[in-house]
């Protein structure tokens, strides 16, 4: 399972990208997968979701627009600034 965090701001997706890797994890930049007119369209993908969440609880992130469950057929919403 892949899972998509979707930002507004590049420098965000760039910064939480950074620091996904400084703890570690892997992931890499792509573009989101629905964008809805929110900002720059610009994603990180990773693997592992807990270690996301983590980063996600440590920094300050909030150009963070929707989270994605990927299962290589389908995007599942997780989170949505909008709901």
């Amino acid at each position: 399972m892949e899972y998509i965090f979707s930002f507004s701001s590049r420098n965000s997706a760039f910064r939480f990208a950074d620091a996904v890797a400084a703890a570690g994890g892997v992931s890499k930049l792509v573009n989101a997968p629905i964008n809805n007119g929110s900002g720059c369209g610009l994603a990180v993908k990773c693997n592992d979701y807990k270690l996301c969440q983590d980063v996600l609880n440590l920094g300050y992130y909030a150009n963070l627009r929707a989270v994605y469950s990927y299962d290589g057929e389908k995007y599942n919403s997780l989170y949505n600034v909008r709901n």
